[in-house]
């Protein structure tokens, strides 16, 4: 069903924001003044093309009906054709096995409206599972785009191209999924090579040197330490020393000796002239080398741990370290290698003190070895980082893409897997369906093309020139005919008695009632080839102008009669939407009898204020109401509360029979009155003596004054009036009563 139409462009109407005609229903009634814009609503349903901007909006599950407009482009463009009319529709006077199967594919439970039936139903549950297929994306599409703060900063080069829309991103992220089923790094190792890849100023690191360690690997002097250094063995003085074991002691009172004046330092008895001499003897050249030796040995590695803490300085502060060193793990190893430094060098101290003393140390190159790996893993990331930044190009693809499996599997790996659980289910439904709908919608075309091949063999125009001419002999028109073109197959001509074409001395009238039954037949029945098969949308724009009333009720009937159709979903059209100016043509096309529960109306009004663009306002309610049947209105109220004036009451009654049989022409008053008597008589004969005075205001007599008695004797005579005219079934109809069985034939069909 068509929902709405949005008029942009169009005369009339706002120009740039446009006119909303909708939300539609089944069936609606629009009125509008002349020149209020409703030929230009009719044309933009037509043809939405023809103003910019205008478009049509159709229920999601239905598939979009055709549009056929009435108006009067179409009473022009129809008596244009020189005359020729094509063939409306086929009334079944054809081979009865081909209609029989027409039939059978065009009823309203027939193969077409199975089939429709069946692509609506598989089109409905499609758009269903799209729609929970779309949920299930949304909730990872907001998810994802919420946790985009979460990765780090320097990686959000992977966004680009994709940040100004959640769809490309939500694709790109689904992608990624597919493709990587799992992930072993983060975003902090993957921030070390963006490093070089992602910043456009990167400059290439410098590999840091290893560390030397302390000796090398023949390295002896460390023995040394465990071996005693003592004096000559062959000094009479060594016994004795060797014996107290203070060589180290006699060693340190030697820098005392020369400062004794001849005498012992420690018990100041005057010493022999040779004991220099025999202390010199003792503490030997090769004494002398080894403290030498020693000595040497504690230079060396204080230089060396100079060395190392210099190093291990610079190397922390250099800007590699920043990017390509596990700080924690080289300050460990660091602070190893300090204290097994510390150690040795209190093993050379206390060895200088006490050179006899044998000091047993092992200096752990393990301890070094530790820092050396950590600097040669160091170098292996500056080496591959040296790599990356001379191949920035492709190593920056690398790179963004393992960004995505890392943001992907990582950073939303509930959210996915969520995801990639819920959708093969929803998938797979979807995929089912739309081969159903496919199949469904080329099961629909092959009847539809059977259909069109049946019409081509059976489709004539003689049936519809005999039924309009029977139409056109019901409402009185004798001047022309329909009579079968001699031009066209299948096509008619408009002509006279006397053979000449019709189609240019046709009054307005003429030929607006000749087209709309042209147009209203062509709703009905089987369409021609070139018509399609579809169900429809009409639009029915002003079908009145210039008519008498046998006209304009022969209009409304048709009209209500596709009204009729739409509610039993009997005809080809599914809805309605009729616009006109006559307010007596709207009361008639709107009239609901009295228990009349038909649904799906609703009644519109074209508004045009000076200065102002025009609206259609929509409303449940009828907004219409014609004079005359105001006047009813006051009746109905009357029969209900008899207490109203009956001075007022008379004279409304009086201009009720004025207006109606007036219209029909051709009352006898006299007759009509001669079938009353008694007090009804001289009623009726009074409303005809007012009719015929021409009086339009109430008595002067101030003496008058009416009962409820005389109200309802009124109401009883005018009821009769109109029953002996065999108009009843109007006076039902306006009095909103249902007919009965004794309804004369004219006021039961005005009524229904």
């Amino acid at each position: 069903m068509l929902e709405s139409l949005h008029l942009v462009g169009a005369p009339a109407f706002d120009p740039i924001r446009g006119t909303i005609v909708g939300p539609l229903k089944p069936v609606n009634f629009i009125f509008g003044p002349n020149g209020s814009g409703k030929t230009t609503i009719s044309r933009a349903f037509e043809d939405q093309s023809r103003f910019s901007g205008t478009k049509a909006t159709w229920n999601s599950a239905g598939v979009p009906l055709g549009i056929k407009v009435y108006n009067s482009d179409y009473v022009s463009n129809t008596l244009k054709q020189a005359g020729n009319l094509p063939g409306v529709f086929l009334l079944g006077k054809t081979n009865a096995e081909i209609q029989t199967e027409i039939e059978s594919l065009t009823g309203p439970k027939g193969a077409i409206a199975s089939a429709k039936g069946r692509v609506n139903f598989f089109n409905t549950s499609l758009e269903e599972k799209k729609g929970e297929i779309k949920a299930v994306r949304k909730t990872l599409k907001e998810a994802a785009w919420t946790k985009r703060s979460e990765v780090p900063s320097e990686l959000h080069e992977m966004f680009r191209g994709v940040s100004n829309s959640k769809e490309n991103f939500l694709s790109k992220l689904i992608d990624v999924a597919a493709a990587h089923v799992e992930v072993k790094e983060g975003f902090e190792e993957l921030r070390t090579e963006a490093a070089a890849v992602l910043t456009d100023d990167a400059t290439e690191a410098r590999e840091i040197p290893p560390i030397p360690h302390v000796f090398s690997e023949n390295d002896t002097r460390l023995d040394l330490l465990a071996t005693p250094i003592v004096g000559s063995g062959d000094v009479n003085l060594a016994p004795l020393i060797e014996q107290l074991g203070n060589a180290d002691w006699v060693q340190h009172g030697r820098d005392y000796l020369d400062q004794s004046e001849a005498h012992c330092p420690f018990c100041q008895q005057k010493i022999q002239d040779d004991l220099a001499e025999r202390l010199d003897a003792y503490f030997d050249e090769r004494y002398i080398q080894q403290l030498k030796q020693l000595n040497l040995l504690q230079q060396h590695v204080q230089t060396w741990c100079d060395r190392w803490r210099a190093q291990a300085a610079a190397i922390l502060n250099s800007e590699e370290a920043q990017s390509h060193i596990n700080i924690d793990n080289f300050g460990s190893a660091q602070m190893q290698l300090d204290q097994a430094v510390e150690k040795l060098n209190a093993a050379i101290e206390m060895k200088l003190t006490s050179p006899s003393a044998s000091i047993t140390i092992e200096f752990p190159k393990d301890v070094v070895n530790a820092v050396n790996v950590i600097v040669a893993e160091s170098n292996v990331s500056i080496k591959t980082f040296n790599l990356r930044l001379k191949n920035r190009a492709s190593a920056k693809k690398v790179l963004l893409d393992r960004c995505w499996v890392v943001f992907a599997r990582k950073l939303l790996a509930t959210e996915v897997g969520h995801f990639e659980g819920a959708m093969p289910a929803l998938v797979k439904g979807q995929l089912s369906l739309e081969s159903k709908a496919a199949f469904s919608a080329k099961e629909l075309a092959s009847k539809e093309a059977r259909l069109r091949k049946l019409q081509e063999e059976v489709t004539s125009s003689k049936p519809i020139i005999e039924t309009i001419n029977r139409l056109l002999d019901s409402v009185g028109f004798h001047s022309f005919r329909l009579k079968e073109s001699s031009a066209v197959k299948d096509g008619y001509s408009l002509v006279r008695d006397n053979g000449e074409v019709a189609a240019s001395t046709l009054s307005e009238g003429e030929q607006t009632f000749i087209t709309f039954l042209y147009f209203a037949q062509s709703l009905q029945g089987t369409p021609q080839v070139d018509e399609g098969v579809e169900d429809l949308v009409a639009v029915i724009d002003d079908p009145i102008s210039s008519l008498d009333s046998d006209v304009l009720y022969a209009v409304s009937t048709l009209v209500r009669r596709i009204v009729a159709d739409i509610a039993t979903s009997s005809g080809r059209v599914s809805q309605l939407i009729v616009l006109t100016h006559n307010a007596h043509f709207h009361k008639e096309i709107t009239y609901k009898g009295q228990g009349d529960k038909s649904g799906g109306w609703q009644y519109g009004v074209v508004r045009k204020i000076h200065g102002r663009p025009g609206e259609v306002v929509l409303s449940d309610i009828n907004p219409i109401q014609t004079a005359y049947g105001a006047l009813w209105d006051e009746v109905k109220r009357a029969s209900k509360e008899p207490s109203s004036s009956g001075v007022g009451l008379q004279n409304i009654l009086r201009r009720i029979i004025e207006t109606y049989f007036k219209v029909l022409g051709g009352v006898d008053n006299a007759a009509i009155v001669s079938k009353f008597d008694g007090d009804d008589q001289g009623i009726c004969r009074a409303l005809f003596s007012w009719v015929n005075a021409g009086s339009h205001s109430i008595f002067d007599d101030i003496d008058y004054s009416p009962t409820p008695s005389t109200i309802e004797a009124n109401l009883r005579v005018v009821r009769r009036i109109f029953k002996e005219n065999g108009q009843e079934g109007h006076y039902l109809m306006m009095m909103g009563e249902p007919a009965n069985a004794n309804t004369t034939e004219t006021g039961a069909e005005e009524a229904h």
